[in-house]
């Protein structure tokens, strides 16, 4: 065992005493039973720090992971109950040893964190993997008007989407299942800054491609992790694209009929399925759909914007979406909530809301049955720490400073110990049946 190793272990028992200690404030304090309101572990899950952002961090290891942090994060996240983890995968650089930084970065959290702590991985691959333009770049990026025949991955691929299956398929193959499901693209129907989308075919289109060389390559190998990994199509944005009342709107739902490959006539106002698109052409040949999951991102404040997020909103939308899958026959597809959170900076919102919210969200889309996992937003707050733009998301809070020098322009406190631990970390525990310890105080006669 190496001497950073054994630091990581010990700064992890410290760190978790802290835990302990908080589970358990006060003299007298016992076991409370498995709490009545657990639902199926299988649902929880976390988004977490990339460990993209946590290499070359830790001042005894410059060149490598940040084994202290990463291990403190995954025990704590153990603690938590949290059975799955999501964080998303990069690629920095155009040069053969592109793939190699990024395992990198990635393989001891992947390899060692987590099934050291019994933690799934779902690995987002999102814009990111291709870092070197933007997916709507005309002329480098994904709507590049240079689409050609591929010999790997058939007709249709301009030079963005050969670079992005070509990074994407060299992470899985690299990891196979110790990775038990992707996520392919985030919130494309609703793009940072913009409020553009990428084109719901060229979105179906690099999906399909993905999911038919992860189920059947071209040179089949038998490798039985292709069956197992999920292929979930990237969480979709409820806001939608651009701004009600423009010209060029497009509704959630109506941005996931295009991907099915459905498209709205204004003349006989109905949709009208394209049967050469993506997705219905994958249907004809395969009998199936090429997808494991539908991933949506909830937020009641993009729904509805008003003061106090509403459960009860959340649900109303997912069967919206549900409508959807019917009208397109794909009606027992089921969602993977892959970000739902509750910012405690935001306006009038608190800790306790928070805990109240995360209670709510996960006991109420547990009870529906047609949710496979439901991943908190988020492990860690980040950057900026105040100010009316505070994103206070965690379930913990780990200081940091905002500093160029460091990835992601955050540095983290180095072993990754948090300031704080928020009420919702103790609701996550119990969402997962696991006992929160209860003082009780000495009744005192006189």
């Amino acid at each position: 065992m190496s001497r950073t190793y054994r630091r990581a272990i010990l700064a992890t028992c410290v760190c978790l005493s802290v835990i302990a200690a908080a589970l358990a404030s006060a003299a007298g304090a016992g076991p409370a039973p498995t709490p009545a309101g657990a639902i199926d572990r299988e649902l929880l899950g976390m988004v977490v720090r990339d460990p993209w952002y946590d290499f070359g961090t830790s001042p005894d290891l410059p060149d490598q992971p940040n084994q202290v942090s990463q291990e403190h994060m995954g025990a704590i996240l153990e603690q938590a109950g949290v059975r799955w983890v999501r964080f998303e995968f990069f690629v920095a650089g155009d040069d053969p040893a592109a793939l190699d930084r990024t395992f990198a970065r990635y393989d001891f959290f992947v390899n060692e964190v987590a099934p050291r702590h019994g933690l799934k991985v779902l690995g987002l691959l999102s814009f990111g993997v291709v870092s070197e333009t933007g997916p709507l770049d005309k002329d480098r990026g994904i709507i590049a008007n240079q689409f050609a025949d591929d010999p790997t991955y058939g007709g249709g691929v301009n030079p963005y989407i050969k670079r992005w299956l070509d990074r994407a398929l060299g992470i899985a193959n690299h990891y196979q299942g110790a990775v038990a499901a992707y996520e392919v693209l985030n919130e494309q129907n609703r793009l940072p800054s913009s409020g553009q989308a990428v084109p719901a075919y060229l979105a179906a289109r690099l999906h399909t491609k993905f999911y038919r060389q992860i189920k059947a390559p071209a040179i089949p190998d038998g490798a039985a992790w292709r069956d197992s990994v999920k292929v979930i199509v990237g969480g979709l944005h409820p806001k939608g694209t651009l701004e009600k009342g423009q010209a060029d709107y497009l509704s959630d739902t109506d941005y996931l009929r295009q991907l099915y490959g459905y498209y709205y006539d204004q003349k006989t106002s109905t949709y009208i399925l394209k049967p050469s698109d993506p997705f219905p052409a994958y249907l004809t040949s395969y009998g199936t759909y090429p997808l494991d999951g539908l991933g949506y991102h909830p937020y009641p404040e993009e729904i509805r914007l008003s003061a106090q997020a509403d459960a009860e909103l959340i649900d109303t939308r997912l069967t919206a979406i549900r409508s959807v899958l019917g009208d397109v026959n794909d009606i027992g597809r089921h969602y993977w909530i892959t970000e739902v959170g509750y910012n405690t900076a935001f306006k009038q919102q608190d800790e306790a809301g928070q805990a109240a919210f995360m209670r709510a969200v996960y006991t109420g889309m547990a009870s529906r049955g047609d949710v496979d996992a439901i991943f908190w937003f988020k492990y860690e707050d980040f950057p900026p720490a105040s100010g009316p733009d505070a994103q206070r998301w965690g379930i913990v809070s780990i200081p940091f400073t905002v500093s160029a020098t460091c990835p992601g322009g955050a540095c983290y406190d180095a072993a990754g110990n948090p300031s704080a631990v928020r009420l919702a970390f103790f609701t996550y525990r119990e969402l997962a049946g696991l006992p929160v310890y209860r003082a009780e105080l000495p009744l005192v006669m006189r």
